[in-house]
């Protein structure tokens, strides 16, 4: 440990955090009241090595405590931004003269003491920023560190989204029986395998912009670590400005492949990203690093009931229902809640059926009368519908029939460029253009084909994972973009899943999109857009596209949903579908 932590340790002691709480007409020891009327306090709290970490700590205006604690951890700036639907915007920063004093009033309302720390490297924290390799043991530093403060009661609940949810889950993986809930929203507990490196392709879009971002906001003592003055990093940051401009310049002309940022390889040595992310190096070793990925797959660690809040368009979303399927068995106190939009939608508040995140710890921390045993386990909107067509039901998957269609494939085969990489547009992404977007600009594209399936004379309803499988006239190989879109009557060619394939090898290209809930409507055509390439969603190193794919045929499998309808029926047996616009729903069906 070196000596300014030993000095931050004292200091911890110094200003009130002992093992007795000191509460006097002034306020406990070592807090000072806020502008709005809560108790804050600033603690450098040591990690798993003794490195100091940035910690605030707020409790209740009111009542001695005890309280129960919830806990985020994060790599961003203050405030933080408030979670599960509530107004972006705090209340209170207008009266507070220090944006540490903020908090978030919402919690400390309600009864709970709240602690948010600063990762390594970020903010005020000490030691060099982990990219998410290695947080559990600075996480567990922290429960710990929690458990004997005298103003918690030892009910501890972790929460965070994005970002600050990866980082959260890491702390609430820590075996530890204190951890009584999770709340963890559009983020995911296997951050690389899951999310990163989705089968160990690279999810470039995200991961170099994020990179980068992070190198102009890290801490004094992580800059001091680098080894350079304060003018090269200044240049070095002022650099990486740059380059984030043209990226997003040229993600919004329509066209990445003009930025020589987005089009460099992923192991490149590039010195503005190297030299201010030391850790770089690591985070791209762990994509071919069994252990590594293994060791930060945390899905089954996650001991505590958890509540998880994904978006049917996020970035996060395969990694979050992966997560729900792979526990919901041994699981029954997990719920699923799947809203309707992208990543940054989660901050809208008005596509929220419920504020579901107080109910949640209210219950497990409290043991107060809530909703939530009355919450059916999952609830979702449907794509592109928005909250008012929420409903509910005891699992997700849905209990689903099967529906086969068979497409037309294109007239001609489809030729690939590898020189002029099809443009994302559209899916679940963090930075490129994202959701459910028309795929017409694409089609004049000689490297995309379409197949098209028949007309629906009735509306199609699927929930659940979609199959595809083509059947290639000449053998292909390399890796392959394929979309599930909704032909619309209006001539809309509406985008509802993209999957890579990241190498194809014969003549049989298998697919199987990630789960949706939607609803095709009568006089839609289901199709596929097959294409050599999302760029710059995604980047296969070391593997050579064909040429040509020269598709046959081609067949989908949807998870019918149809015999799903709900009324006042009593159950008839067979899996529940219930019509929930509130949390509560009343209205009770089962598939027959």
């Amino acid at each position: 440990m070196n000596v300014s932590s030993l000095a931050s340790c004292a200091l911890a002691v110094v200003v009130g955090f002992g093992s007795s709480l000191a509460l006097a007409s002034e306020g406990p020891a070592g807090f000072h009241r806020a502008a709005a009327g809560h108790w804050v306090a600033e603690v450098r709290v040591p990690g798993a090595d003794g490195t100091a970490l940035q910690t605030l700590v707020y409790l209740p205006a009111e009542g001695r405590g005890p309280w129960p604690t919830l806990i985020t951890r994060s790599p961003y700036d203050l405030p933080m931004t408030p979670v599960s639907g509530f107004p972006e915007e705090h209340a209170n920063a207008g009266i507070e003269a220090d944006e540490k004093d903020i908090g978030w009033t919402e919690a400390t309302d309600r009864g709970y003491a709240l602690v948010i720390q600063f990762m390594r490297g970020r903010n005020e924290s000490d030691g060099t920023f982990s990219l998410f390799v290695d947080e559990r043991t600075d996480g567990e530093a922290l429960v710990r560190w929690v458990e004997r403060r005298p103003w918690s009661n030892g009910r501890l609940g972790v929460f965070g989204d994005s970002a600050s949810g990866v980082a959260a889950l890491q702390a609430a993986a820590v075996d530890r029986p204190s951890i009584r809930a999770i709340y963890a929203q559009a983020t995911s507990p296997d951050f690389l395998g899951g999310v990163i490196f989705p089968e160990r392709a690279i999810k470039w879009e995200a991961l170099l912009p994020f990179v980068l971002n992070q190198s102009l906001e890290n801490s004094a003592d992580h800059e001091a670590r680098l080894g350079l003055d304060e003018p090269a990093i200044e240049l070095l940051k002022n650099d990486a400005t740059d380059a984030l401009g043209e990226m997003f310049g040229a993600l919004e002309s329509g066209d990445a492949s003009t930025s020589g940022w987005w089009t460099s390889a992923p192991t490149a040595d590039l010195p503005v990203v190297s030299d201010l992310q030391p850790r770089r190096s690591e985070l791209l070793a762990a994509r071919t690093q069994p252990r590594v990925l293994a060791a930060n797959d945390l899905r089954f660690r996650l001991r505590a009931p958890l509540l998880q809040v994904g978006l049917w368009h996020d970035f996060f979303h395969d990694s979050a229902i992966d997560t729900w399927t792979q526990r919901r068995f041994g699981a029954d106190d997990d719920r699923l809640i799947m809203l309707d939009g992208t990543h940054y939608d989660v901050d809208d508040g008005a596509i929220w059926p419920i504020r579901p995140m107080f109910a949640w710890f209210d219950h497990w921390l409290k043991g107060a009368a809530t909703e939530v045993p009355r919450w059916p386990r999952v609830q979702f909107a449907w794509a592109g519908e928005g909250v008012a067509s929420t409903i509910g039901s005891d699992r997700w998957p849905l209990e689903t029939r099967t529906t086969v269609l068979d497409l037309v494939p294109p007239a001609a085969p489809i030729a690939i460029d590898a020189t002029r990489p099809v443009p994302t547009l559209g899916g679940n992404h963090l930075i490129a253009p994202s959701g459910m977007l028309d795929q017409r600009p694409l089609l004049q594209r000689a490297d995309v084909g379409m197949l098209r399936g028949p007309v629906l004379r009735t509306g199609l309803p699927i929930a659940g994972e979609v199959g595809a499988v083509l059947r290639l006239k000449r053998p292909a190989e390399g890796p392959l973009v394929v979309k599930l879109v909704d032909i619309r009557a209006d001539g809309e060619v509406r985008l509802v899943r993209e999957q890579l394939i990241p190498a194809v090898a014969g003549r049989w290209a298998r697919v199987q999109f990630a789960s949706i809930g939607y609803r095709f409507a009568a006089g839609s055509r289901p199709g596929l857009i097959v294409q050599g390439s999302s760029f710059p969603a995604w980047v296969v190193e070391g593997a050579a596209p064909s040429r040509w794919i020269d598709i046959a045929s081609a067949r989908l499998t949807l998870p019918d949903a149809s015999s799903c309808r709900c009324g006042n029926q009593p159950p008839r047996g067979g899996s529940p579908c219930r019509l929930s616009p509130s949390a509560a729903p009343d209205a009770v069906c089962r598939a027959p």
